[in-house]
């Protein structure tokens, strides 16, 4: 029998008798695994927000690429190697790069949209697709799971380019999802109705009655199609493809397909108020964790393969961190880098400024580590590939050159894991203050790293990312594998 095949088959044998049982569509999984078929690779990107204290960030003094120190005291990567909190180091699961640049040619806060897109942000949005989506639709890697991809966020559901990761054609925002109950709904609500006749049926009528509807939709957009400008054409055939994906949401599982493990519902009591700046600062851990959880769920499921996730930070007074209520003004804005943090700038710098800022850090990054010890307990982590990076370098500059970088999880072995690299500086040792208008700056842009992982998951492109230099969005970033 194909290797390929053997998942398959065994999720056919199972058969609709079996469709309400936890975990089957996992023991699917291992199943395939046994037999040395490997699954599908999945796609999370996670922002998170105010850069990096890169002194306890960066490569140190005796540091090498695959022997390195992350848990000493106040380094912001501690959460990857630490056993006790969850339950095994994934030290040997990271790759950390140094070196990248966004060149979004905006203010740091802006640049979130050059992540994914690798694209300068051109009137608050960039200039092209978003690598998740050019996967996932584009590709049609998402054609065959129930939800195509999807974005989460944390208190704020802005689209501008620096409030998310998402981008359609031509750099059209997408819709994020900040509730952690609307996103469980998306993911999860009716994908197994049970064995009740009475709760069968509804879901069917509930299902008749979308399609229906969806059917209604489509004809008046194709009734009004030839009437308009290609332009407006282009608007409708977006909103085809956002009624495509109702229709896979609608449908509900194939018939004889496995059921998934459906995890509980978040508790909504536990996030009264979602929006920043309207109570819902308090309330941004629990949500973080909520997305986490259902994120990894919906991975390990084969729910969807792509996600994003749009952190935010802990800005309230008497937050857990026991930070200044401000951390964007009095944390970020407050960092006064050594010369490691400010491309080698003379100065010493303020410690007492950097251990702040690594304290956050070490919180995003936990979030992060929760995600792979999630996946790791459901069998995923080493199909999934995890892509996290801030739209800045030092915040305190708004600079997007060096912005910190983290690959993670076992990308089916498509990325060497385990690894520090540090790649060459943007201007030589002679001009080691060039600016981005000067012949000698050679950065090394996250493109890069889009071309890369496109390659992992099997589809061709040589370049990703709109720049005025086609040379700084071509070719995939070979330190990686």
């Amino acid at each position: 029998m194909n290797r390929r095949s053997t998942r398959r088959s065994f999720l056919r044998a199972v058969g609709a008798g079996l469709a309400t049982l936890p975990f089957v569509n996992m023991l699917g999984d291992s199943v395939a695994r046994a037999d040395g078929e490997e699954l599908p690779l999945k796609f999370v990107t996670i922002y998170h927000p105010h850069g990096i204290s890169a002194e306890y960030w960066a490569m140190r003094a005796g540091d090498t690429e695959t022997s390195f120190d992350i848990a000493y005291e106040n380094c912001s990567l501690q959460p990857f190697d630490d056993p006790a909190t969850y339950g095994r180091s994934f030290k040997d699961k990271i790759l950390l790069v140094e070196g990248i640049d966004h060149l979004s040619n905006a203010n740091g806060h802006d640049s979130a949209g050059t992540i994914l897109t690798g694209s300068r942000i051109d009137g608050k949005k960039p200039l092209n697709i978003s690598l998740d989506q050019f996967l996932a639709v584009e590709k049609g890697l998402g054609a065959d799971t129930r939800i195509t991809s999807v974005a989460l966020g944390v208190g704020n559901d802005a689209t501008e380019a620096g409030q998310t990761l998402s981008f359609g054609a031509g750099g059209a925002p997408l819709p994020k999802i900040i509730d952690p109950a609307e996103a469980f709904n998306l993911l999860f609500a009716g994908l197994v109705v049970g064995d009740d006749p009475e709760a069968q049926a509804r879901a069917a009528r509930q299902r008749e009655l979308g399609q229906s509807v969806i059917d209604f939709v489509r004809g008046d957009i194709n009734r009004l199609r030839p009437r308009l400008a290609a332009a407006e054409q282009q608007k409708l055939d977006q909103h085809l493809t956002s009624l495509r994906e109702l229709e896979k949401q609608i449908a509900g599982p194939a018939a004889g397909g496995p059921a998934c493990a459906i995890p509980p519902k978040p508790d909504a009591s536990k996030f009264p108020h979602l929006k920043q700046y309207n109570g819902g600062e308090p309330y941004f851990d629990a949500i973080t964790d909520a997305h986490v959880d259902l994120l990894a769920q919906a991975l390990a499921c084969g729910v969807t393969r792509f996600g994003t996730l749009f952190m935010n930070d802990l800005a309230y007074e008497g937050n857990p961190l026991g930070l200044p209520a401000d951390n964007h003004g009095s944390v970020a804005h407050t960092y006064d880098a050594s010369p490691v943090g400010k491309g080698g700038w003379p100065g010493d710098g303020k410690p007492e400024t950097w251990v702040p800022l690594a304290k956050f850090n070490r919180y995003s990054y936990s979030k992060i580590a929760r995600l792979m010890q999630r996946l790791d307990e459901l069998g995923a982590l080493d199909s999934t590939l995890i892509y996290a990076s801030s739209d800045m370098g030092n915040p305190s500059m708004h600079s997007t050159r060096n912005v910190p970088t983290l690959l993670a999880g076992g990308a089916n072995g498509k990325f060497r894991m385990g690894r520090r690299i540090k790649l060459r500086a943007d201007c030589p040792p002679d001009a080691p203050f060039c600016s981005e208008a000067d012949a000698t700056f050679t950065p090394t842009t996250n493109s890069r790293i889009l071309v890369s992982i496109a390659q992992a998951f099997g589809v061709e492109v040589e370049s990703f990312g709109s720049q005025p230099d086609p040379k700084l969005t071509t070719g995939a970033l070979s330190e990686l594998t």
